[in-house]
Order: C-alpha cells, then structure tokens, then sequence
C-alpha cells in the first residue's frame, strides 16, 4: 500500500501528454533565460547575478531564486563544518 501523498494536482501516474508538455515549457524557460542571461552579463557567461537580474520584478521568481541561493549557502557551510570536523582542516 503506498501512503504517499501528492498535491497541486499532482499524481502518481500523470499523463504523458501532460509530462510532456510541462518538459516544453521547462526547456523553452530555461533556453530564453539563458540566452538573456549570456547577452547582459559577460559575455559568453552566464552568472548568478545575471538570472537574479532578469528576475527581479516577478516577486515570486524573485523570492523562490532567494531561498534557493540562501538554501545554497547553508549547505556549503555545513559541509565546510563537516569536512573540518572529520577532517581536521
């Protein structure tokens, strides 16, 4: 029996018409930040501050991007902490 819990309308076999298409837009985002984000920033790169950027008036992006950035930065001191106290640097 599995207790799992889905939300948001999400489901254990969703239809792959509907996979498929939440993929596209996936992509088509990712493929349009990325060239945004590689023509205002150094060129050829694609930085960090270029995505927050290119955000920054869509509150929710904006503040999803945040959370995600400060989640980063706890992980990387945490993992500093372990290697040192494992370690010993």
């Amino acid at each position: 029996l599995n207790t799992a819990q889905y939300g948001f309308g999400d489901d254990q076999n969703p239809y792959t018409e509907s996979v498929d298409i939440l993929e596209d837009l996936v992509i088509e985002f990712i493929t349009e930040m990325t060239h945004k984000a590689m023509s205002i920033g150094r060129q050829g790169r694609v930085q960090v501050e270029d995505i927050v950027f290119l955000i920054r008036k869509d509150p929710r992006k904006f503040a999803r991007v945040k959370d995600l950035l400060t989640m980063n930065e706890e992980l990387k001191r945490a993992r500093k902490a372990f290697d040192e106290a494992n370690y010993g640097s």
